[in-house]
């Protein structure tokens, strides 16, 4: 590995990027993907497609890192399903260029299924810069299983995953990391209430700060993250592998809260119609 492309490993952080490491933890990988009907795993350009679906709310981040050098996007729409289901699709797309160069390339694409506040179903995908993981669940009486290039495991039925739009995930104790696959253990601490610059407005946000206690991802030990008091998700950062990573939301803050939450958590307001 030369070293540009060992300057574009260390600079390329995203959220979903720091996970990528072995999964500690799981069963043996099993040596072809579950059965995801045509197409065999998930590929990035071509994510499952729910039809009749109407698009609720949009999260359009840009992510930085240093002394604010893009790094590429991150991108969240939530849209409502005929037959009531949320669903959830979730594109990241990083580049590090050094010397007009692209040193790094990172794309991972997820689609979550929600229903009646539980997940439903969960896939994923993962390229980064030549390694490919997936990942696939769903909701079975006991919980939820989870097939991936890494392993299986069995997650808790009310597990939410690494995508952070859920306005309940300030309360998550485990959550289901979208690149491996494996259940983590999580601590969050509310470091109190900040003004900060979300798209083009001033609001008044919640920070919180949550750590990994098991199953942590390699770059990094805990991510910060910023909601309002309807639960939007406002903004990211974290600090791996010498850098520091900001997310910044583009547009105007979205106005009423995000859907989905968990069965037994505090549920925030559906967006009005």
């Amino acid at each position: 590995m030369g070293p540009a492309l060992r300057m574009g490993r260390a600079l390329i952080v995203g959220t979903a990027l720091i996970w990528g490491s072995t999964a500690v933890g799981a069963s043996p990988a099993p040596t072809t993907p579950p059965d995801l009907g045509p197409g065999a795993a998930p590929d990035t350009a071509t994510m499952p497609y729910t039809p009749d679906t109407t698009v609720e709310q949009s999260l359009d981040f840009t992510a930085h890192y240093g002394r604010d050098t893009p790094l590429g996007h991150h991108r969240v729409t939530v849209a409502k399903a005929a037959n009531g289901d949320t669903v959830v699709d979730v594109d990241i797309s990083f580049e590090a260029k050094l010397l007009m160069i692209t040193a790094y390339r990172y794309h991972h694409t997820s689609h979550e299924v929600w229903h009646d506040g539980r997940l439903k179903s969960l896939e994923s995908s993962t390229h980064d810069n030549g390694d490919t993981d997936w990942v696939k669940g769903h909701a079975v009486a006991d919980g939820f299983a989870v097939e991936s290039s890494r392993g299986t495991v069995m997650a808790p039925a009310d597990i939410l995953p690494t995508s952070y739009w859920n306005p309940s995930t300030p309360q998550a104790t485990r959550l289901l990391d979208t690149i491996r696959g494996v259940v983590m253990d999580v601590k969050v601490d509310r470091k109190g209430t900040e003004t900060i610059q979300a798209g083009n407005g001033t609001v008044t946000a919640t920070h919180y700060s949550l750590g990994f206690v098991t199953n942590p991802p390699p770059a990094t030990s805990r991510v910060d993250f910023w909601y309002d008091d309807s639960g939007h998700w406002l903004k990211l950062a974290f600090h791996a592998r010498g850098h520091d990573v900001a997310y910044a939301l583009q547009g105007t803050p979205p106005g009423s809260a995000l859907v989905a939450a968990p069965a037994g958590t505090t549920t925030m307001p559906a967006p009005e119609r």
